[in-house]
């Protein structure tokens, strides 16, 4: 490879050999380490490839052997130039585009993260642009080494950061804490002690609890309604004589499960649309540059929709060295949308659908699911979905204990030694 590249820079040439002693030929030239390459024989003569230096040597090798030497073909950039000397527009339009080159090798224009899964892309742009890193500022101006600090300093949950540049591409790779979630979550749980109450926030029947601090109202079986008390933190304390002592108050713990009944529906209209394809196909090209953009396509006509379908991909020049170019391939088809009444089929897959989409919310919530069911009734210009679960789940919630719990508590001990 590297000597093929050397030929086309200094140039090389296809020759014709005819004569007497062509072998004595090709000796003399190997032992003056002359180059000659790609030897092939068609009907006694000899052609052959040779670089252009060596074959300004070549004449008196050609003299001793007796033998004629034509040249076919001239190759490389010392023919390209002299061929095209007269065409300077040309040859200023090939300069102009290195020099171009050269410049835009100096500008970041290609930003790309890897290892992110809790941040995404556009999260770390907009970070960035924050900071200053933006598209098209000059390569000297990235400190790697001040933003991979930055990062880690701003992000927690970011461990390991590396950024570098190559060519006019940033690239940052960075390695999130798996754990920094749920360590920080335990850090900020509620450490408060306050006395509560454990109160039920629907209706259903109690099926077990297990009580680790305050008093159950409750046992399996019981139903209970929507707010009632289910384990309270309010504790009396009596003597022998069953007189009221004192009173001590503690923050109700358990964990008390019951059957519960959801219901959950949804109206959808009575027609749907349907699709239709025409057949109808548009391709065009969009170019994207420096904020401003170039469309080639041909117009349409009709009233109907397109649905565009579009293939973008950045310019680049030898790997890494990307350009502020986008070049956009669209594909337009073309589709009709009409409505219709929808099918018995479509309403049962529609009901399970609905009803599958409840029991996975109800399963990611911790809760079992006893039975389950659904029905479809049309409601005039519509259709009502309802889906109905019987759960069995943990119930109970926090609720700071009142002064009329307290006051309860010692009106009901009145009445008992009355």
């Amino acid at each position: 490879m590297r000597q093929s590249v050397l030929h086309r820079l200094g140039g090389y040439v296809h020759v014709k050999l005819g004569g007497y002693e062509p072998e004595r030929f090709f000796n003399l030239c190997r032992a003056r380490g002359l180059e000659i390459w790609e030897i092939s024989e068609r009907e006694q003569e000899y052609y052959f490839y040779m670089a252009l230096r060596d074959f300004r040597q070549v004449r008196p090798p050609a003299r001793k052997a007796h033998v004629r030497l034509r040249v076919t073909g001239k190759y490389g950039l010392p023919f390209f130039i002299r061929n095209n000397r007269r065409r300077t527009p040309y040859l200023a339009g090939i300069v102009l585009f290195f020099l171009v080159l050269l410049m835009m090798s100096r500008y970041i224009w290609d930003i790309r993260f890897s290892g992110n899964l809790r941040f995404t892309d556009d999260a770390l742009l907009h970070y960035l642009q924050g900071r200053g890193v933006v598209y098209g500022m000059k390569v000297r101006e990235v400190d790697c080494d001040s933003l991979e600090e930055a990062i880690r300093g701003d992000f927690p949950e970011i461990t390991w950061v590396s950024a570098r540049v190559s060519g006019t591409r940033l690239l940052i790779k960075i390695k999130e804490n798996e754990t920094a979630g749920e360590a920080m979550g335990e850090g900020d749980s509620d450490k408060n002690e306050a006395p509560r109450d454990l109160v039920t926030e629907k209706d259903g029947i109690i099926t077990h609890l297990i009580v680790r601090s305050g008093r159950a109202l409750v046992r399996s079986g019981d139903e209970v309604k929507a707010g009632d008390v289910l384990v309270t933190g309010v504790l009396p304390l009596y003597d022998d004589s069953e007189a009221l002592m004192a009173t001590h108050y503690v923050r109700a713990d358990a964990d008390i499960y019951a059957r519960t009944e959801e219901t959950c529906s949804l109206v959808v209209p009575l027609l749907t649309a349907e699709r239709t394809d025409t057949g109808d196909v548009r391709h065009g090209l969009r170019l994207r540059v420096a904020g401003l953009q170039f469309l080639w396509m041909l117009p349409s006509d009709g009233e109907n929709c397109w649905e565009a379908e579009c293939e973008s991909r950045q310019v680049t020049v030898l790997g890494d060295f990307y350009l502020p170019l986008w070049v956009d391939r669209l594909t337009l088809r073309e589709y009709r949308l009409y409505e219709r009444q929808r099918r018995p089929e479509e309403l049962a897959l529609l009901k399970e659908k609905i009803l599958e989409e409840n029991r996975k919310n109800f399963l990611e919530k911790g809760l079992s699911i006893i039975q389950n069911d659904a029905t479809i009734q049309k409601d005039g210009l519509r259709y009502r979905v309802t889906c109905r679960f019987l759960l069995e789940g943990p119930i109970g919630t926090g609720r700071e204990i009142t002064e009329s719990e307290e006051n309860n508590l010692a009106d009901e001990r009145s009445r008992d030694d009355d």
